[in-house]
């Protein structure tokens, strides 16, 4: 599933995620704008280190979990919530 970093808080992510093979690749702002879903990481104290965009989770919530996977040990991401674009609906808690 394609994903993309859009806002980092921890330094040095922006843009970094993978692309819809799951080979890791630099995305653009263009690039995240196609994506229907927003994301944010979160570290197990509930800090929020990652916001960015991805396919659709709903779709296919097994690699939805990708973004946490990819920063699970690098960052110590533990948690991951999500939302469709535009929506203002709370952010739901990834659970598969």
């Amino acid at each position: 599933m394609r994903w993309i970093i859009t806002i980092d808080h921890h330094g040095g992510c922006l843009w970094a995620g993978e692309d819809r093979d799951g080979i890791p690749c630099r995305g653009t702002s263009e690039q995240a704008d196609a994506l229907p879903m927003e994301f944010r990481l979160y570290r197990a104290d509930g800090e929020i280190l990652f916001e960015g965009r991805c396919g659709d989770i709903d779709e296919d919530w097994w690699h939805g979990f990708e973004p946490l996977i990819y920063t699970w040990n690098t960052f110590r991401c533990r948690r991951m919530t999500y939302r469709r674009v535009g929506s203002q609906d709370e952010w739901r808690k990834f659970r598969p």
